[in-house]
This record gives structure tokens, sequence and C-alpha cells, in this order.
């Protein structure tokens, strides 16, 4: 018989965008300021909390032969199990990120030559159970896109490691005793495989759906096969700012931070690092918690499933991919009050001894929002220079601004308000940043533009 290992809450192998800094001037300010970029590879996870129900979304990655993987999940009741899309963590995950700028440097803005017009800085945002005593229950069983589904209830520990190896499952010595304590609790479990002849390239995220208000992450489950940290972000949506209410949890603010001009970055990494640490590595870093428009996830899907279906993550034999998004996000956000939905962020590095715990959330009690914009004050390292200016033509035409060719324009580089990064180099600077505006202003118009069609 065929072996699935047990792959507990899909720990996941990301492939994501490598840490860098990005260096940028704007000039009519005119000033210099820099960018950390704080993503970082994590098992990825999603909680959406209403009183009526709750949902899990997991974001599963597995780089093995298919034949051999297995997900396991311990849940109450009967659950409902949907397929998500990559590209739904990409949207939150882009919405909701911790922002840190460098301290702007404030610089003397360029000579505007009597042609204001041209000085200004751009604006930016942001199966059957087998016999025995007592016997395994078969609750449902199902295929879900690439994946086989069977929901299980025993009151045996013993009776259901045997159901799940007799149908494939193998189970690990250290997990029997996890096993055994979740069906003490009186939860079900839910397994998933596969279909035969699928390959690990069909694996998508899976959504599983469980009656009524249950703000828990089934951390235990997560420790079969983990290394010595594990790192875990997880979004919680729900109406209001929730955070752990059996862990210990820790913000790290602006005013903590020092801009290192040398590597273009913080210490914002080593801190969270050295929080970790100081806690055993059982504390979650509260990232971010706001009020939350549906739209930033909702809007970029839509422009994928409508114009680039195949990029969406979503659509199979059954549905299209605008009906399957639409369920997705009906899932997502369809029991919450969108006047008042709130995201919070978490991220930890969890220890193999924190992961015997599950994950406790609660609502904060001051509904404070958690600010991810952080905008660094305290500086070391050589600061980068401000742009030079070459002087204003004292030639003046008949039009004011010294080309004697009545255009409006002065040919000679930085004399017409202008703004230079270095001296030599104001024509091309000026001239990129004109095509990347002209650019930027018709991608708008031709997304509006099919938009409105």
């Amino acid at each position: 018989m065929r072996s699935f290992r047990v792959l507990l809450l899909g720990l996941p192998l990301l492939a994501l965008s490598a840490t860098h800094a990005r260096e940028a001037a704007a000039c009519g300010g005119c000033f210099v300021s820099q960018t950390e970029n704080t993503q970082v590879s994590s098992h990825r996870m999603v909680l959406s909390v209403s009183p009526e129900e709750t949902t899990l979304w997991d974001q599963i990655a597995y780089a093995g032969n298919p034949a051999s993987f297995g997900w396991v999940l311990p849940i109450k009741g009967q659950v409902d199990i949907g397929l998500s899309s990559d590209a739904m963590f990409a949207a939150l995950d882009a919405s909701t990120q911790v922002q840190i700028a460098s301290p702007t440097i404030n610089c003397t803005p360029p000579p505007s030559c009597g042609n204001d017009n041209f000085a200004g800085s751009p604006d930016g945002d942001g199966a059957a159970g087998t016999s025995g005593e007592p016997p395994v229950e078969v609750l449902a069983h199902e295929v879900v896109g690439p994946y086989e589904t069977v929901q299980l209830k025993s009151d045996d520990p013993q009776a259901l490691s045997n159901w799940l190896a007799d149908n494939g499952y193998t189970i690990p010595d250290e997990v029997a005793p996890i096993i055994a304590a979740y069906v003490a609790e009186q939860f079900n479990f839910l397994a998933l495989k596969l279909v035969p002849g699928q390959g690990v390239d069909a694996m998508r995220p899976v959504r599983v759906t469980s009656a009524g208000s249950s703000p828990t992450l089934p951390l235990r489950m997560v420790a079969a096969g983990t290394g010595a940290v594990t790192p875990i972000t997880l979004w919680v949506m729900g109406e209001g700012l929730y955070e752990p209410t059996n862990f210990a949890s820790f913000l790290i603010g602006a005013e903590a931070l020092t801009w290192n001009w040398d590597t273009q970055s913080s210490n914002f990494s080593d801190l969270r690092t050295q929080r970790f640490a100081d806690a055993g590595g059982a504390a979650w870093h509260l990232e971010a918690g706001e009020p939350f428009s549906s739209y930033n996830v909702e809007g970029q899907l839509e422009y994928l499933v409508d114009y680039d279906p195949g990029n969406s993550g979503y659509g199979g034999d059954k549905q299209t991919p605008r009906e399957e998004m639409s369920e997705d996000m009906m899932a997502m956000f369809g029991q919450l009050d969108r006047a008042n939905l709130w995201v919070s962020r978490l991220y930890g590095e969890l220890s193999r001894s924190a992961l015997s715990t599950d994950l406790q959330m609660g609502a904060v009690s001051a509904q404070t929002p958690v600010n991810r914009f952080l905008q660094v004050t305290k500086q070391t390292g050589t600061a980068p220079a401000c742009p030079t200016f070459p002087p204003c033509d004292d030639g003046l035409d008949g039009d004011g601004f010294g080309n004697g060719s009545g255009d409006g324009f002065d040919t000679e580089l930085g004399g017409g308000g202008g703004c230079a990064m270095s001296e030599g180099a104001a024509g091309t600077a000026s001239g990129l940043a004109a095509v990347g505006i002209l650019a930027a202003a018709a991608t708008i118009a031709v997304r509006r533009r099919r938009r409105n069609r």
C-alpha cells in the first residue's frame, strides 16, 4: 500500500522576493529617503472570525513526491472545504506589510529660474472506515479540486491512527500523543491527499469553514516535521483588533528603530529576533492592526480573474475563475460587517516547545490601531548627499527662459527648474521621470477603460 507522509498544517516551502532596500530621490521638496522591505519567508495562514462561522486558510506548499503528500487538521464538527489562491495571499500580504522609511534629509530646493510650474515632488502612497471497536466514523468523503478529502470522527485515538495508516497516512511516533490529545478534547479530523495522477504543481491553498466563532490556530499539529524554529505569518479578519490571549505578544514602534545609511536598512530585524529570543520562541509580533477595506484584496483578484485568469489561481472543472474567487471572498468577508472590518497581522518565530499549545486569539479591549508605517528618526552611518543644481542661465530671451527659442524651455541641462541627482545627469533623470509619469498615467487610463467596459 502506498504511504502518504502526514504534512500537518502544510508547512510550506515559499519562494518570496529577497529582502532588499531601495533608494529614492524626489525633487521639488527637495528630499532624500530610503525604504526597507520587511517581507520574510514563512508559513502563511488566515483566520476569518465572525459569530456565525470561522474560516481557516492554509497556504500549502510541498516539494516531494506527490504520492507521499498528506495533510491532517483537527476540526470541530463537520466543515465545508474549498480552494483558495496563492494570489489571495499575495494581495493580502502586499496590503498589510510593515513599511519602514529612513529619516528624511531635507535639501535646498532647486532654483526655479522663473519656471515654478516644473518644480514639484511626485505624490505616492502607498471511503469507508475500517471495522473495529470503537469504530472510526467517516463523516464526509469528497474530491475538492486536486485533493481527495475525508472527515473523520472517533473516540479512540488508536483506532483513528489505525484508520489513517490503513488508508495510506503514515503517522510519525511523535504525533500519536498529539492526535490522542485532540481526540480527548472531542475534535474530529480532516485528512486530504492528492488525487492519483495529480502533481504537486496542482496544489493550492485550502479553505476550511466551521460553524461558530473559534479564533484558534491548532499549533500542536504544526509541530510534526518542523525544525528548531517555525516562522508563521497569520492574518485575522474580524470586526476589531485581535491579539494572542495565551501567548506573549509585542510591538516594535518607530521610536525603537535606528537607520543605518551605509547598509540602507534599519535594526528592525535584529530587534525582532532579540524579542523572540528573550521570549524563548514563544511570542508573537503584532505587526499591524487597522481598519481594512475588503477591496484591497477583492479589487486585485477581480482584475486578475477578468484580465489575467491564468495567473489568478482560481477556476477548475466545475467553476469559472470569477465564481471560485467570489466564493472565496464570501467566505472571508461575507459574515463580517464590512463597515467595521479590521485586519490583524501577526508574525511568530516559534520554537518546537511553543508548538505544544494551540494559539488562542481574542479581541483587544482597547481598539487602537497598530501602525505599520514606521518613519525612523534615529540614524547612523554616512547619509546620502543632497543633490546639487547648476545656476540659472543669465541670458533671457523673449519667453523669459533663456533658450532663444520662445518655446518655454531651457535647453541647457539643469537650467529650467528641474532637480538633478548629480551634476551632468539632470537631463537623463528628469527625462526618465517624465516618461515614467506618462507611462503610469497611460496604464491607469487603460485599466479604467477596461474596467468601465
